[in-house]
Order: structure tokens, then sequence, then C-alpha cells
């Protein structure tokens, strides 16, 4: 009697994890899948992950588990693992700059220096500075955006306080005393005076007399120049 014994059944794999979505950066750990078979036992195998295929703005991964007995009998099961990123970035707001006069700096990205973002680093772009008008101190708002590679943006803003603690300042020659006869006294000059944010300075302009003896007498001129501050 001669008794062929084949072998065509397949190994059977239990059954995979199920689909999943997850963010870039998390992609499940790999699994190993138990088998059995009717000639080869039991044991297990590792899965095998394929390419990210769209990328990882919306992309998908399949991860395979693949067995193959003895006579060439083979069972295979998928997952597919979806790899999405709609995180935000994050970051700070940038530290405050209190300033003694104007104009405020540049701006300048580098202020921004705690980004980070799950799948990579995001990017720091100047937006706008907006200002509240006022000079007193004048308060400007100044906005970065924080982007990463799959477009997901927030905005940081940085206070920019600008104070004006400077007077205005003289800027025509003045000489500060005179000795003269009287029929030499001279007009009150023309003067003029600058000053570091404000444009159309106030001046105010009094003359007065002060007796000294019979003789003699001062002459006070007084300018007194006030900026908007």
């Amino acid at each position: 009697q001669t008794i062929t014994v084949n072998d065509t059944q397949a190994p059977v794999l239990s059954a995979p994890p199920a689909n999943v979505t997850v963010q870039c950066g998390a992609i499940p750990a790999m699994t190993n899948l138990n088998w059995t078979d009717n000639c080869d036992g039991a044991g297990s195998v590792s899965g095998v992950d394929g390419p990210l295929v769209g990328g990882s703005c919306g992309g998908t991964i399949t991860r395979t588990w693949t067995y193959t007995d003895a006579c060439g009998n083979t069972d295979t099961e998928t997952q597919i693992i979806t790899v999405n990123d709609n995180v935000n970035p994050t970051a700070s707001n940038p530290a405050t700059i209190n300033l003694s006069t104007g104009p405020a700096p540049a701006p300048n990205v580098n202020v921004v220096t705690d980004e980070a973002d799950n799948c990579g680093v995001p990017t720091v772009t100047f937006v706008s500075d907006v200002s509240d008008n006022r000079s007193c101190p004048e308060t400007i708002t100044r906005t970065y955006s924080v982007t990463d590679d799959c477009d997901n943006t927030i905005l940081v803003s940085q206070v920019i306080t600008v104070h004006d603690d400077r007077a205005p300042e003289l800027y025509s020659d003045l000489m500060p005393e005179l000795f003269i006869t009287c029929e030499n006294i001279p007009d009150v000059p023309t003067l003029e005076f600058i000053d570091n944010c404000t444009l159309d300075i106030d001046v105010n302009f009094e003359e007065y007399e002060v007796t000294i003896d019979e003789y003699s007498y001062d002459i006070i001129r007084n300018w007194t120049v006030t900026d908007d501050c």
C-alpha cells in the first residue's frame, strides 16, 4: 500500500489589530500575531510596515503579517494605519519689550524660541504690528505666526511699550545771557526745537523785566517747550 501525504492546508494567523487613524509621530508599536498550522504546530510572526503613501499630512501605512508553512502554504493579514497631522504647533508669547524712546525694533522671528511640533520643526513668520495710536506710552502688539509642514498654524503676540521720557531739545543757537545797553535790545529770536516723538511741539514764550537798580534791569525771556507727553 502506498500512502501519499500532502499538506495543502494554509496556516491560520490570529486576527490583526483594527485599522486605526493616528497623528504623525504616533505610529503604534509593532506587534506579533500568533499562527497555527496543521503540520508546523504554532508560533508567532512580526509584521512588516510598508512605505507611507500620501505623506504625513494624510497618508496610509499598510502593516502586513505573513506566515508560510514548510509546504509553501501561506496566510496573510493586514492592518491599515492612516496618518494625519491636524495638531497645531506650540509656542509661547515672546517677552514684553519696554522702551524709553522709539522707534520699536525691527521684527525678529528669533524672539520666538520655544516653538515645537509633533511632526517636525515649525516655521515662524512675522505677521503684523498694530499700534494703539497713543504716545504716552504707545503700545504695539506684534504678531508672529507659527506654522508646521501641514499648514497647522497658531499666532503668538509680543507687546512692545514705547514710553517717552525725553524732553524736547533746543535746535537753534541761543546765548543764555547778554549784557547790552538799552538802545541795543535785540528782537526776540525765532528758535527751533526738536523732539524724539512729537512733530508739532507746543512752544510758549513769555518775557518780563526784573529791576536791578535805578540804572539797570534784566529782561527775562522764557520759552516753555512741551511735547505730547
